[in-house]
This record gives structure tokens, sequence and C-alpha cells, in this order.
């Protein structure tokens, strides 16, 4: 026989009568029975002053043995979170074996799971009727009260309870941590979480609380470095895990965003810097403008050595988001950097299809063309989309191992840009994906052509992963194909190699890919000559037309004079978001001859501008926030007037 002694009033205590003076010992002796009903039986109970003794008889050996079979079966359900069958599977173990109290809290554990929270609770009670220094269940029950019966009190004092039994548990600890956090006590919250990481490392639990709590007191840096703890160091070790990690990663994102936007201005005159360095590197000044592309890149760089230009010319895909661009800027730069370097050391390479190398892969995709023209399509047609995939794998081999050279680059060197970069990696990784698995683009397109580019592209998700420290899941999508194996291959091998490598070596990278995929006869390399000569002609327009400013001062003497006083009714915190806003946003051209309005911004929603308003609106601004910073426009004369008339109208007021 098993003994469990406790008091008369905790009985009591554990319905819902009042504790009588003098309580009648047939009521103390049915109160127990009822509440240890669940016990194997018979029961016997005896009284003896205010202690209460409740006997009970041991399971056989055969139904222990088999409900710890069982048991062992249902928490492998609970684990890879089929809970109706494992709650099934946890309720014979409990007829076979009614004392195995850690079945009865998993049984409990499984009803929290799936929303039933009445049989969850009284479960968890009959533990604590029979063990009140179940720490785990008095965790459980806490829980329940805070999030199913909004009773943060209860709960409090629950967990309080538990950790009074045991001082470093880190579910207890958690769970405190976050009733602090949701009263408004964040540091001791903060401190609890902090406690809860240290008692249990692997535990993710703590690190989303502490980086939600830090979040919400405005401090999104330091929830960034949890969360990349969390990434780093935490576990997952059940089903109930993944929505963690998930909620970590939608916080991490939404954090970039904040981050992205917050540090705007810092990220732009980071690029900017960027760019005078690069044109110093290349010996070509830079220019940049936006663009529509036919394919989902988000940016272009045509050198100027490859198309007859003084300039190098970046183009960004219209309609991006200003905190995406500048790290789709920084990104081109970065592969006039790497062909700048591979210039000085005499080892820089165009990558080129021929018509033999045209004619080499068309070969290898026969067997489809022959399909498509049963299928009805017509030979023109056929020819114009073989072109244009082989085309597009061809680009895309090139890039492929030199784009992750550039965003690990972009990772290390510019921390400023990695909110920025995270968030346009992603938007484009999304529709590569959707592209990817579009059922028609994958029927009509070449098995061999589909194949490579797959394996590609799970190779570039895997090592942003890598980048990003498993706050991102861009490999995801691909882990399930045939192809994914391949994609380690590749990854693989580009960590190897790109550990030291030197000026124009990346090419060999290109090499090493087609190799694996059977691709090297896609394409040619030709020397790079050195010199070229200038064929194009170069473009007049925005500040690029001094004479057509100069033309506007009399108009942009009252827009900076609007400006002006705009200006003075804003904090500079304001000031310095629409002048850099107005920056990004000229860099693709201010049309400054029309004097539409068609130009609208973010940081002042509901208006619109001319080109001229706004150049007027980015010279005050910088006169204001950074009067030594060199703006590149002729608008120091018609702003003296301005500034002139401001004065002396703030001077009649």
């Amino acid at each position: 026989m098993r003994t469990i002694r406790l008091k008369v009033s905790e009985l009591f205590e554990s319905g819902t009568r009042p504790v009588p003076e003098a309580p009648d010992l047939d009521l103390v002796t049915a109160l127990a029975v009822k509440q240890f009903g669940f016990l194997p039986k018979p029961l016997l109970v005896r009284i003896e002053g205010d202690d209460v003794t409740v006997s009970f008889p041991d399971e056989s050996e055969a139904a222990q043995a088999e409900a710890a079979r069982l048991a062992e079966r249902a928490a492998k359900r609970a684990a890879e979170g089929d809970y109706a069958k494992a709650i099934g599977i946890f309720k014979r173990v409990l007829e076979l074996q009614p004392s195995l109290h850690s079945a009865r809290r998993d049984l409990a554990m499984a009803y929290v799971e799936i929303g039933n929270v009445e049989n969850a609770t009284n479960h968890l009670i009959e533990v604590l009727r029979v063990d009140p220094t179940d720490v785990w269940s008095l965790v459980v029950l806490a829980n329940l009260y805070i999030r199913e019966k909004s009773n943060l009190d209860t709960g409090e004092k629950l967990l309080r309870r538990a950790l009074q039994i045991k001082p470093d548990d880190a579910w207890a600890l958690n769970s405190l941590a976050a009733v602090c956090r949701e009263h408004g006590r964040t540091e001791e919250g903060l401190a609890l979480f902090d406690r809860s990481i240290v008692a249990n490392p692997d535990f993710a639990n703590p690190y989303y609380g502490k980086a939600v709590a830090l979040d919400a007191a405005g401090r999104p840096e330091q929830a960034v470095k949890v969360l990349e703890d969390l990434f780093a160091r935490a576990k997952m070790q059940d089903a109930r895990s993944k929505a963690v990690f998930d909620n970590a990663r939608q916080l991490f994102a939404k954090l970039q965003t904040d981050l992205a936007r917050r540090d705007q201005s810092e990220a732009f005159k980071c690029v900017q810097s960027y760019k005078a360095e690069m044109e110093t590197l290349s010996g070509f000044p830079i220019r940049i403008e936006e663009g529509e592309f036919e394919d989902k890149v988000g940016a272009r760089i045509q050198m100027a050595w490859k198309h007859g230009r003084d300039y190098h010319l970046i183009t960004t895909r219209r309609g991006f988001a200003p905190e995406l661009l500048s790290h789709l800027e920084a990104h081109e730069l970065t592969h006039l950097k790497l062909e700048s370097e591979a210039r000085k050391v005499g080892k820089n390479l165009f990558f080129a299809t021929t018509a033999k190398s045209r004619e080499t892969a068309i070969r290898s995709i026969a067997g489809d063309m022959r399909r498509w023209q049963k299928e009805g399509y017509s030979a023109e047609s056929i020819q114009r989309v073989t072109t244009s995939m082989v085309g597009g794998l061809c680009g895309f081999l090139f890039n492929c191992p030199i784009d992750m050279l550039i965003e690990r680059h972009l990772h290390r060197a510019f921390p400023v840009l990695r909110p920025s970069q995270y968030l346009s990696v992603r938007m484009m990784a999304d529709e590569a994906w959707q592209t990817n698995n579009n059922r028609e683009v994958r029927r009509l397109t070449p098995r061999k052509i589909m194949q490579a580019s797959l394996a590609l592209n799970g190779a570039y998700a895997l090592s942003l992963d890598e980048l990003f420290g498993g706050a991102s899941t861009f490999s995801a999508p691909y882990r399930g194909l045939d192809t994914f194996t391949f994609s380690q291959r590749l990854h693989c091998h580009w960590s190897e190699r790109t550990r030291n490598l030197g000026g124009g070596e990346e090419y060999r990278l290109v090499d090493e890919f087609a190799d694996m995929l059977g691709l090297r006869d896609w394409y040619e390399w030709k020397p790079d000559p050195g010199t070229h000569d200038v064929t194009a002609a170069p473009a007049r327009q925005g500040t690029t037309n001094p004479e057509l400013l100069q033309q506007k001062h009399p108009a942009a003497v009252w827009h900076l004079l609007s400006a002006l006083e705009r200006y003075d009714k804003l904090p500079v915190e304001k000031v310095r978001e629409i002048a850099f806003e107005i920056g990004i946003v000229g860099q693709r051209g201010l049309d400054y001859a029309d004097p539409e309005p068609k130009y609208t911004l973010r940081s002042l929603p509901g208006e619109k501008f001319s080109g001229l308003q706004l150049m007027c609106l980015m010279y005050a601004g910088f006169k204001r926030i950074a009067p030594e910073q060199d703006t590149g426009m002729d608008l120091h004369e018609p702003f003296l007037t301005a500034l002139d008339l401001f004065t002396a109208k703030r001077g009649d007021l």
C-alpha cells in the first residue's frame, strides 16, 4: 500500500467548502474519497486529529509495465504534435496505472495544446493533490490561469510557489517574467528572463519573451541581439517549440523593418560614402536611376568599360521601398568593387555567351524543344523562349556564387545595412521560390535548366540562412526537392573555396559551379582589354543640367522660403527624415523641368511635390541639419534670397 498524508484544512482548501471549526469525521472521509477517487481502489482514509492519511494499493507489475510502454508512445505522439492520439493513449495508461502522475501531467499538457482548459485544469489539480511539490504541474496550471482565464494574480502566486520549491526552474522563471512584463514591471521581467536563460540555455521561450519585452520598451537593437542568441543557442525540443521559433522569426523581421526605417538616413550616408570610394577605385563616376525590369532582379549595374560610357550606371527596380534601396545599391557597388579589384591585378574577365555556346546549350535541351513542337508551339516562339531560358540560367550561373560573396561582404562590412539587407534578400528569395514553385513554369522549363536553377537557388538560400544565423529559413522550401543534395554540395564547395580569394579569383567559382552542374560549355570568358572607347551619349537631366536649374532660380526662391517656413515648425529629427528621403528619391533623378506635382514622400503623407519643390526641400533641410555638406545643387543664391525674406518676415511678426 502507498500513502498520502495531508491536513484536514488542506482537504477543504482543495474543495469549495469553508473549513468548519470542528469538521465531522464522516464529512472529512467523504471529501478525501471524492478528491482522491482517481487513485487505485480501495481507498482507506484514517483521521487522527488534524492529520489525514489516504492509503491505496499498488497496481500490478504487468499493468505498470504496459502503462510505461504506452506512456512512452503517447509522449512521442505529443512531441510530434499529434495531441488527439496522445490523449487517447494517455487515458489508457491511467486506466492501467492511475497513480502514474507523470502520465496524468502529460495528459493535462496535451489537453492544454488542444484548448481543453477544463480537463487540463482538473488533471493538474489531481496531480497536485497527490504531490503538492510537483513544480511542473504548478507551472502549467499557472499558465492556464494566466493565458486562458486572464487571472494573472493567481498565476503569479502559483509560479512563486513553484520557485520556492525549485528556485532555478527555467519554465517557472520564464512564466513569471512574462507576468511581470504584463504588469509593466519590465526590469524585473528582464532579470527573470535572464535567470531562465542561464538555468536552461536550450530553452527558446525566455529568449523570445525577453526580445518582446525589449521591443515594447523601445530597445530594438537589444531585442535583435537576444533573438540572434535564440537562433544560435536554443534548440527545437518538440512540436511546441516550432511556434516559438516561428514567432521569433516574425519578430526578427518586424524589428528589421523598424530599424531599416529608423536608420534610413545613416544607411543613405553609408552608401554615399561607399559610392564615393568605388568611384575612386574604379576611376569613373557612378549614376543611379530607377527603371523597369522584365525579370525580378532588384537592381543592375552597367560598368563603364562594358557599355562604352564614361560613368557606371546602377538601375534599381521601380517601386522598391526606400528602406530597401540602400542594400540594392550597396550590392551593385560591390559588383563594381570586385571587378575593379580584378582589373587592378589584370585578372578581370567578361562573361559572355556566343553562337557556339548557345548552340551547345540548345542542343542539350533538344528533347524539350521537340515536346513543345508536339504541343503546337510555333518555331518562332520556341526559339524566343529557348534563348531567354538559356540566357537566364547563364546569367544566374554567373551571379549566384558572386552574389553569395557580395552578401557576406556587406553583412560583415556594413552593420548599418543589415536590416535593409535582410528585408531585401527576403523579398527576392520569396519571389524566386514563387517562380520556381509555379506549376506551369516547372512544366514548360526544360529539366536540365529547372534542375540547375533549383540547385543554385537552394545553395544561395543556404548561404543566406548561414549569414543570418537561423533568423531566416530561405532554404526550407528547397529541402524537400531532389536537387537539395546538390544545393548542399554547391554551398559546401563555395564555403571551402571562398576563405581566401584574391582579385578576380571569384571567376573560378563560376567555372567550378558550372562543372558541377554540367554547364561549362554554355558560356565563354573574354579578356578585359583594360581600356574602352566612350560611345554612349551622356544623359542631361536632373542635376546634370545646371543651365536649366539656373533658369529655375526665381521659382526656387519661393519654394525655398516655403521649405524654411515648414522646417521652422519641425524638430530636427523630422527635418533629417524628410531630407534623407528626398536624397534617396533623388538618386534616380528629379525632373525639375516639369512643374507638375508628381512626387510623394512617406515622411510627408498626403502631399504631392514637383521635382523643383523636392530639390528645395532637400537643400533647405541639409542647410539645417548639415550645413557643411555639399548637396551638388546650385541653389546657393536663391537660398540666400529666401533666407533674407524668411528673416524679414519673422521680424515683422
